[in-house]
């Protein structure tokens, strides 16, 4: 089953010594399908937040697609 919220685009950062690094940029199921790392973060899936630099972790983005 497709859902639209699963090709939103996010991009995936993860925390390290030096700071928050990007990954790369990923659809929300691509997002999902990395392996579960406690370091990675990625931007919220609605535009207006992303653009505020709001970042959320693993489950909530689950949530998210889960609930759209």
């Amino acid at each position: 089953m497709e859902r639209k919220k699963a090709n939103c685009i996010v991009e995936v950062s993860v925390d390290g010594i030096e700071g928050r690094k990007a990954v790369g940029i990923m659809n929300m199921q691509q997002a999902l399908d990395l392996p579960e790392m406690a370091r990675l973060f990625y931007t919220h899936p609605d535009p207006a937040k992303a653009a505020a630099g709001v970042v959320i972790n693993r489950q909530e983005l689950a949530g998210f697609m889960a609930s759209h």
